[in-house]
């Protein structure tokens, strides 16, 4: 037994990753440039569109987007430890995530001509 796992009184799964993969999985989802040309960048201009038109879209959105990155990510970096699917709060964080900082962005004008 891990001493981590004896000091563990809430008997709750600690992430023994070494890392914050909500947030890795968004850099892989904005970094890796096949991933980003093929699945991010035209969920996100879809997303631009909505917004331009005064239409809200939901965090919940981005869903589909996420749980296919995470298996991407999971098929390119093959890391011990990694769950075989990604957790609904982990996917919900990110969709949150997500659809903040595009948010963000879109208000600055990144994507405009």
């Amino acid at each position: 037994m891990l001493i981590q796992e004896m000091l563990d009184f809430r008997g709750e799964k600690k992430d023994m990753l070494g890392y914050d993969l909500k947030d890795d999985l968004i850099c892989f989802m904005q970094n890796d440039p096949t991933f980003y040309r093929k699945e991010y960048y035209p969920v996100i201009h879809k997303f631009k569109e909505y917004t331009k038109s005064g239409k809200t879209v939901a965090p919940r959105a981005f869903e589909g987007l996420v749980k296919h990155a995470y298996e991407c990510y999971q098929n390119k970096f093959p890391v011990e430890g990694l769950d075989p699917t990604l957790e609904a709060d982990m996917c919900e964080d990110v969709c949150k995530e997500i659809h903040r900082i595009e948010e963000e962005n879109i208000k600055k004008g990144l994507y405009d001509n």
